[in-house]
């Protein structure tokens, strides 16, 4: 496989619009809607997936739609008597969603701590390894610190690092502790793909330019900043300028569950498909714009934009 992404799996519920009291089950997760877009755009065999599940119905029920969706579901470790997290959602009129979850038994939290370390074997499979704060937040302190070095260490064997910034306030026990925690995986990164929802709720940074000379401080990877529909601000690996990256206008949003993990997806893929920055932003800005416009993280197939800047969907 080309990428491995790292990170904790959900089934999704999401409220439907004609009947709210009615839910879709479908995959959710950061980590495995991105993993899910990229095997779109990347074709079969480019994507695994590293996660914990258990042997009831809803992960068997996660691994095939996941594995349907053409992502590599072998590196997953399976714990009897494991249940996946649940993950209820509701969205107002603008679009913006709400969440409830049930994650604190899921198997995934505990993945790293066996002493064995036998799941990080699974990182040495792929020349790309993403991951999220979210990945980082449900671990147990021990596993994040195992798996925080195991990625150290395939930096230095020349592997690609993605990192989200993806923070969640609920999942850490204070701000403090997530900078911490994000800053260490943001130096170990070759990639950091934050949003400035994320800069401002976690380090408290006001302006894109203040985020952006924070996040320079942090890393020498490169950055791709996000900041809500406004410019995307790069700055390439080790340099010291940063482009504004416009947008086209935004759209009206049905639904933004998704929008930046989908986002990441088409950059990183059209990056590793040799595509300039610019071009790679416009299709990931492209991929997002039309997953907002549907319900939950994950559009259907069929919905997937056939007009993506230098990339070809995998039909």
């Amino acid at each position: 496989m080309h990428v491995l992404a790292i990170g904790e799996p959900l089934v999704e519920f999401t409220a439907r619009s004609d009947a709210p009291s009615t839910f879709d089950r479908r995959l959710g997760g950061d980590t495995l809607n991105t993993a899910i877009y990229l095997a779109r755009l990347m074709g079969p065999g480019a994507v695994g997936y590293l996660t914990g599940l258990g042997d009831d119905a809803m992960s068997r029920w996660l691994i095939a739609a996941a594995e349907a969706e053409e992502v590599g579901m072998a590196p997953v470790v399976l714990r009897p008597g494991g249940r996946p997290g649940l993950s209820f959602i509701s969205t107002d009129a603008a679009g913006e969603r709400s969440f409830l979850y049930w994650r604190e038994h899921a198997p995934f939290r505990s993945l790293f701590c066996d002493a064995a370390q036998a799941p990080l074997a699974a990182l040495e499979q792929a020349g790309t390894l993403f991951l999220s704060a979210i990945t980082l937040a449900v671990l147990h302190e021990d596993g994040r610190a195992r798996l925080m070095g195991a990625l150290a260490r395939r930096r230095k064997a020349g592997a690609r690092i993605v990192f989200d910034t993806n923070y969640r306030p609920a999942l850490w026990p204070d701000a403090k502790t997530a900078g911490r925690v994000i800053a260490r995986a943001a130096g170990i990164a070759t990639l950091v793909l934050p949003s400035m929802d994320d800069m401002a709720g976690c380090f408290g940074t006001a302006a894109p330019a203040e985020a952006m000379a924070l996040l320079m401080r942090l890393t020498e990877a490169e950055i791709v900043l996000t900041t809500g529909g406004a410019a995307v601000l790069r700055r390439a690996a080790g340099e010291t300028e940063v482009q504004a990256h416009a947008l086209p206008p935004a759209v009206a949003a049905r639904d933004t569950t998704g929008a930046g993990d989908s986002f990441n997806a088409a950059y990183l893929a059209a990056r590793l498909a040799g595509l300039a920055p610019q071009p790679a932003i416009l299709a990931a800005a492209r991929l997002a714009a039309v997953v907002v416009q549907h319900p939950g993280a994950i559009i259907p197939r069929h919905a997937m934009p056939g007009d993506l800047p230098g990339l070809r969907v995998a039909s």
